[in-house]
């Protein structure tokens, strides 16, 4: 009912201040920052990350999002992801520029043409690679190529980094986690609202 009330002041052109812009800027751009698509792989800088165009045979596409290609504080978050696959020696590639905006956020304000426009674009840019299992830390991303991309014939493996991992260190690909040295501390893990209460994810 929400969405549908701000579908109705878009098609009113009622929609005004940074929610307008960052639509513009996410049109115009392919991200809310409206930064140029060429500076979307500065995030790693310094590591071995493969593009689709380099590895073709890759296994598993890391769908890094806009919030980590962009923003300083969220980009050590990719470059942890992406060192962690290689110590499990994950054959991986990432879109790099190819990649934009999955147009959640579009879709969650209202602008269904603008995300069914990100949408078809990037759909096309995964078949074109052939890509069939999905990564992605962002909860937004996940939420969107599961189910929003289904709606459009995006037939993809999605899985949340966090699974991921979690399946390397069970099948020990990856170390897992020394309890002993936490001196039995507590430890707190952020649950965004679109990781747990809309794709139902408590438990990984």
């Amino acid at each position: 009912l929400i969405t549908d009330m701000r579908r109705h002041q878009i098609g009113m052109g009622e929609l005004r201040g940074a929610p307008a812009k960052s639509l513009e800027k996410t049109q115009r751009q392919g991200n809310p920052w409206g930064l140029p698509k060429e500076d979307r792989m500065d995030w790693a800088r310094g590591l071995d990350v493969p593009l689709v165009a380099d590895n073709p045979d890759f296994e598993i596409l890391y769908w890094v999002g806009c919030a980590a290609s962009y923003d300083r504080r969220i980009q050590r978050v990719a470059r942890a992801v992406v060192q962690l696959l290689h110590h499990a020696q994950v054959n991986f590639a990432v879109l790099g520029p190819e990649e934009r905006c999955t147009g959640e956020s579009a879709r969650r304000m209202g602008d269904e043409f603008l995300f069914q426009e990100l949408a078809a674009s990037n759909l096309a840019t995964l078949q074109q690679h052939e890509v069939r299992k999905i990564i992605t830390h962002c909860p937004h991303c996940l939420n969107s190529l599961t189910n929003d991309y289904s709606q459009f014939g995006g037939k993809f493996e999605v899985l949340h980094h966090s699974q991921f991992l979690q399946e390397l260190v069970q099948q020990g690909r990856l170390p897992a986690p020394d309890r002993s040295a936490q001196d039995n501390k507590q430890v707190t893990y952020h649950d965004p609202c679109r990781l747990g209460r809309q794709m139902n994810l408590y438990d990984k």
